[in-house]
């Protein structure tokens, strides 16, 4: 158990939003990484899907989950193949919604730790902006990073708790939204933060409100 945290979250555990894979052929790697949050005293939350379902878009509700935590924690694993123009060589990397919710992580102010499972290319978004570590899910390799694990943990609750006296400025803002562009993941991060349009139903009520405001 991490001894630093516990100490420093007296009152509660910290939270971590989990940013991963639902398939069902990544859940040993996923779980192998919450293991290693709970070891540490941290609580999985928020995975859309996973611990969180409601009636609603699910990006609306990843996006109420990222700010409910107090930092995020990305598990990255193979999803799509890519294919180096100049040299034809070939690697595995994660989806680009995994690159929206690293985005919108920091732009929300959270600390962000990344865990890529080995022979996951993670690219150059990730490594631009954070630290990642790179485990292959053995008890061996596990121990031998044991202490630069813990070390991320701490710093990011650290970071978490002085969150919110701090705010990111309009440039790194900026980079982040052009490095998106790159790998194609602006256009996602833009439907996510978009203002939602009311739906037919809801404009419907609100005339009617407004139309017989004592039946409301």
């Amino acid at each position: 158990m991490n001894n630093n945290i516990l100490e420093a979250w007296a009152e509660r555990r910290p939270r971590a939003f989990i940013s991963c894979s639902l398939r069902k052929e990544d859940q040993q790697f996923i779980d192998f990484v919450k293991s290693i949050l709970n070891n540490n005293g941290i609580e999985p939350f928020g995975t859309v899907g996973k611990y969180s379902a409601a009636p609603v878009n699910p990006t609306e509700l990843m996006k109420e989950n990222i700010h409910l935590a107090d930092f995020t924690v990305i598990i990255a694993t193979k999803r799509y193949e890519q294919k180096d123009v100049l040299t034809s060589s070939i690697t595995f990397g994660p989806s680009e919604m995994i690159h929206a919710e690293v985005a919108m992580s920091f732009m929300a102010n959270k600390p962000v730790v990344v865990f890529s499972k080995e022979g996951t290319d993670v690219g150059s978004f990730i490594p631009n902006i954070t630290q990642f570590i790179t485990l292959d899910g053995t008890k061996e390799d596990l121990q031998s990073k044991e202490i630069l694990i813990e070390s991320l943990l701490t710093n990011a609750c650290e970071m978490a708790k002085n969150a919110e006296h701090s705010k990111i400025s309009e440039e790194f803002e900026d980079f982040v939204l052009k490095a998106l562009a790159v790998i194609g993941g602006a256009a996602i991060l833009h439907n996510i933060l978009k203002p939602q349009e009311p739906s037919s139903r809801q404009v419907i009520n609100q005339i009617a409100n407004n139309w017989c405001p004592n039946n409301a």
